[in-house]
């Protein structure tokens, strides 16, 4: 009888991690299959740019597909989503109404692309889910819709933190800069990038995130080491963004995709991961997190070469306290702050 109960106990992880493992590899297919066909079909239609917005969607919906329960709580009534959806659909269509519209001019109007109606749907739908009657799918969400905290805050300040630093410093020694084109005063500057960031993390970080940190990554870390989870999300989130760099207006060569997609994303996939968990699994921070990434490089002035220090930021997030126990025992390494 002893020796029975490991033996089942051990039957019962293996059972499990082999689940976590099949619906990690289905969530992959699924989010690639839904980005790539609809991708593909943007642009072999020559649809305008917003609608390749429909195919950034795919991990947030493999994702939501994945979670969905099939058991309703009936205790939330589908008025209070729709609610939610319609309060949310409004400032999504005007961020990406503005955006593209300032693009294409030098002021600051204020017209709505009517079209633009059809992608903002798709972060509204996503955000809304927070309040679905289906359990698994709202348990999912809630982590992308809650009260904003310390965590929302760094990770939004980090970026410009880690940009800035080192340009201020540079600045002193009269050092080259790269800054942003002067697009006016400083107020419309700062509405500008308002509006920039706002549409990254609306239609970058909401319909990313959910799926490649909040499903994928939650999952690869019940079975794998934290680096080695963090990996097996980097190479399909680096592979899916394919067809997007492969027909862009000026395609990526095969030494700017490395650049890009290996050598500066496997740091930031490791940098997502170590917020990912101090955060408390929240996927709100590091959608913020992502949308920073992609915004304040465009915006604020920066040294290239600190651009370095990517790395160094990698390495403390490897070595940092309360993840340093779980990275380390899973890696069977010892390090000098364990």
């Amino acid at each position: 009888m002893e020796t029975t109960k490991p033996v089942l106990e051990n039957s019962v992880d293996d059972s499990r991690h082999a689940s976590l493992q099949k619906q990690a590899l289905t969530y992959v297919a699924l989010a690639f299959a839904l980005s790539w066909l609809m991708w593909i079909t943007a642009i072999k239609l020559h649809l305008q740019e917003p609608f390749l917005n429909l195919g950034s969607a795919g991990p947030a919906i493999a994702a939501l597909v994945l979670s969905f329960f099939r058991k309703p709580d009936l205790s939330l009534g589908r008025l209070t989503r729709w609610t939610w959806f319609a309060a949310v659909l409004a400032p999504c269509w005007i961020v990406i109404s503005l955006h593209y519209l300032w693009r294409s001019t030098d002021g600051l109007g204020l017209r709505l692309n009517p079209f633009l109606i059809g992608p903002a749907v798709l972060p509204a739908w996503i955000i809304s889910g927070a309040f679905s009657r289906d359990a698994g799918v709202r348990a999912l969400l809630r982590r992308l819709v809650h009260r904003p905290n310390r965590w929302s805050l760094y990770a939004f300040l980090s970026f410009p933190t880690f940009l800035l630093i080192p340009a201020a410093i540079v600045h002193q020694f009269g050092g080259h800069l790269v800054r942003p084109p002067n697009e006016g005063t400083a107020l419309v500057t700062a509405t500008r990038a308002a509006i920039f960031f706002g549409f990254n993390l609306l239609f970058v970080g909401v319909l990313e995130e959910p799926g490649w940190r909040g499903f994928l990554l939650d999952r690869l870390q019940h079975k794998y080491s934290l680096l080695l989870s963090t990996l097996l999300v980097w190479l399909p989130w680096a592979l899916w963004h394919w067809p997007l760099d492969y027909f862009r207006p000026v395609p990526f060569t095969l030494g700017v995709w490395v650049l890009l997609r290996v050598v500066f994303m496997v740091p930031l996939a490791i940098i997502l991961t170590w917020f990912y968990n101090r955060s408390g699994r929240s996927i709100q921070t590091t959608a913020i997190f992502h949308a920073g990434m992609n915004t304040f490089p465009f915006i604020l002035p920066y040294f290239q070469p600190a651009w370095g220090l990517i790395f160094v930021w990698a390495a403390y997030a490897v070595n940092s306290r309360p993840d340093v126990a779980n990275w380390c025992a899973r890696l069977g390494v010892t390090t000098l702050t364990s």
